[in-house]
């Protein structure tokens, strides 16, 4: 599809785009690459851009957001794709969509959070959620991990911002979904000694 001035076009994904800025994950044991995704699509037109120098832009013009036909009861995935073949390994799906980069162990963990304020722990090979826990508000920005004397640690960022994702396509898709508004903070939980 070329997008023309004023003509309305529906696609998928929306222009906020299918990966996004969400920074994907690979572990080495598994050689899997760990994706949040955003499943949405959208019904708009676009305007006139100037080609000039300075000027540019996406040609912002209306726009409908659209639940993803493949995912008509969410907009989030946190998905395991083989690196070499592109198998899809495993897929968590959320109705809102992941708000942090994923992060990956040493121990076997996947880690991602998502707009309605949830953190997810995965077992890298398997899927299965090994822990959650809501937040106050929403998870945000690049999980981290490390050790201090031997016992490792998983920092994780929560408040609001993020753009298009962090505000107009979840309010408007999930309308039933609320995030608290400021209580910007970093949460750290200790791991477990062993994994069970």
């Amino acid at each position: 599809m070329i997008p023309k001035p004023g003509v309305e076009l529906e696609f998928c994904p929306s222009a906020s785009g299918f990966k996004s800025l969400r920074a994907m994950a690979y572990h080495p044991d598994t050689q899997a690459f760990y994706i949040p995704l955003n499943l949405s699509c959208e019904k708009g037109s676009f305007s006139e851009v100037q080609k000039v120098e300075g000027g540019g832009g996406a040609g912002g013009g209306r726009r409908t957001n659209l639940m993803h036909p493949e995912s008509p009861d969410g907009i989030g995935e946190f998905l395991a794709m083989r690196a070499k073949t592109g198998e899809i390994l495993w897929r968590h799906r959320t109705r809102t969509p992941p708000n942090t980069s994923a992060l990956t162990t040493g121990g076997g963990l996947a880690i991602v959070g998502d707009w309605d304020r949830y953190l997810y722990v995965h077992d890298a090979t398997s899927g299965k959620i090994l822990f959650q826990t809501r937040m106050p508000t929403s998870v945000q920005g690049f999980p981290i991990t490390y050790a201090v004397n031997g016992k490792q640690y998983l920092a994780i960022p929560v408040g609001t911002g993020g753009g298009q994702w962090g505000t107009t396509i979840p309010a408007e898709l999930t309308p039933e979904k609320k995030i608290a508004q400021g209580g910007n903070a970093i949460f750290v939980f200790a791991l477990p000694d062993t994994r069970r």
